[in-house]
């Protein structure tokens, strides 16, 4: 018996109507909830912005970079529960809710071979100083780039990302496709919620 997450799926009014497993949600394209956490450090001058690089052991989008942590939304599960469960699991964060504020929903679509991503995003901005991450298995390691320099790439359709370590020690670039595929209007978003901060 597989031991495979199931998840709800959607018709295009968000109605629930039904359950599948977590693949056939991917390879039939049926619209599913995820929640997104875009860590924010806002102790220096400089913002800075965390992101994810995916496990190379990873089926899907292996080694490339994401933003802080992501995830599905299990059945009959709150999407703020989620966003909680999935970043404490996946970078071991443990999320302050008076910290936490939900920026919106968007609707992603993508297809990849025979992986269709089509996703109700309910999206979250988490502001924190000198974070600590714990990594789970999914995630190779984390870094860090200027809210500036993530504004230029989105704004600017810049190709290249300058990137730091953790520690700052390391700077080095990043090519824009290094990173996972989201769509330039909800980046834009982000860009824009995050320069009100």
């Amino acid at each position: 018996m597989s031991n495979e997450e199931m998840l709800s799926f959607y018709d295009n009014e968000l109605n629930e109507i039904g359950i599948e497993l977590r693949s056939e949600i991917h390879s039939k394209g049926l619209l599913h909830q995820v929640v997104h956490c875009w860590i924010i450090d806002e102790a220096c001058p400089e913002k800075w912005i965390y992101f994810q690089q995916r496990s190379y052991e990873k089926k899907d989008f292996a080694g490339l970079y994401d933003l802080s942590a992501a995830g599905h939304v299990d059945i009959g599960e709150e999407a703020e529960v989620a966003v909680k469960r999935e970043t404490q699991e996946e970078i071991g964060i443990i999320i302050d809710s008076k910290k936490l504020k939900f920026i919106g929903t968007i609707r992603e679509e993508m297809s990849l071979n025979n992986f269709y991503n089509n996703e109700i995003c309910q999206v979250y901005l988490y502001t924190t100083e000198d974070p600590e991450f714990h990594l789970g298995n999914e995630v190779e390691k984390m870094i860090k780039i200027s809210f500036n320099e993530f504004k230029k790439w989105i704004l600017d359709s810049s190709e290249n990302i300058v990137a730091f370590s953790m520690d700052s020690k390391s700077k080095f670039m990043i090519k824009s496709q290094e990173f996972c595929a989201h769509k330039k209007e909800y980046l834009e978003s982000v860009v824009d919620f995050m320069g009100k901060l």
